[in-house]
């Protein structure tokens, strides 16, 4: 955390203090304080991911599942899923960005690791990704058990997940990509029967190529809220947000509202 977030969570926080009668005071997340104090929500996101969280070009509004959350987040702390604002990050500076409170949370595709926690904090899992397949709609194949020694696999060189199939199916025939969008070309083009990405590349895929669905996640990757580090009364919050969203089928909808129609609950 910044000394200059620092300072200015402490005056925000010391202001709300004196202006509340003593006996009154309730301990509140000081990242809860900023948020009421600025009267809207600040979600960081790439914004890159259709069905996740993607600024329509027609209609300038944030779509997808991500952006939804943040939305329900908004109706919890705010009382109007409306007072959200999102700010565009990218993988290199989005936690720098959120330790100098250009945002309040990041709400997008991210994981926790070793390196990471050391900046920021996490909520429990938002969302479950990993590696999946992409197939034609109407495919026999539903999974990794399905490769057989003649299946044509297409693969980017950057997902290091190709190795389980490969075990999996030591015959089958594997074509290497650099990028998603050959191998999907690949894929719709007849030269590969099965496409293997990490969901969210899929889901992102199977948006412009209706004729072909998401199956068979084989890994598991869990996405989660990070926050301002060493606020763990805001990681409880979040916690609780979660948990009621799931509790009372908000997060199911919310799921089948964006992926139903790609894959659904086969890959997640």
């Amino acid at each position: 955390m910044t000394a200059h977030l620092t300072l200015q969570r402490f005056l925000v926080t010391a202001a709300l203090l004196l202006s509340v009668p003593v006996g009154t005071l309730q301990a509140e997340a000081p990242t809860l304080t900023i948020i009421r104090q600025h009267g809207v929500l600040r979600i960081g996101n790439e914004m890159v991911f259709p069905r996740l969280n993607f600024k329509n070009p027609t209609t300038g509004e944030n779509e997808g599942f991500m952006a939804d959350l943040a939305r329900a987040l908004a109706r919890r702390i705010l009382g109007d899923e409306k007072k959200v604002e999102f700010v565009l990050t990218n993988d290199e500076t989005r936690f720098e960005d959120l330790q100098r409170g250009a945002f309040d949370v990041l709400i997008d595709t991210t994981p926790s690791n070793l390196e990471k926690v050391k900046v920021a904090d996490f909520s429990g899992e938002s969302f479950r990704a990993g590696s999946a397949l992409l197939v034609k709609r109407g495919s026999p194949i539903k999974t990794i058990d399905d490769i057989k020694p003649d299946t044509r696999v297409a693969f980017v060189t950057a997902n290091p997940d190709i190795k389980l199939i490969k075990e999996k199916a030591p015959r089958a025939v594997y074509l290497q990509f650099e990028n998603d969008e050959d191998a999907v070309k690949a894929l719709v083009n007849g030269q590969a029967d099965v496409f293997t990405q990490v969901v969210t590349h899929l889901y992102a895929a199977a948006t412009t190529n209706p004729g072909y669905v998401p199956t068979g996640r084989f890994t598991t990757k869990f996405y989660r809220i990070a926050y301002p580090k060493g606020d763990t009364e805001f990681g409880a919050y979040l916690n609780d947000f979660l948990k009621q969203m799931r509790d009372s089928g908000e997060y199911d909808r919310l799921f089948d509202k964006w992926f139903s129609a790609y894959g659904g609950n086969t890959v997640r």
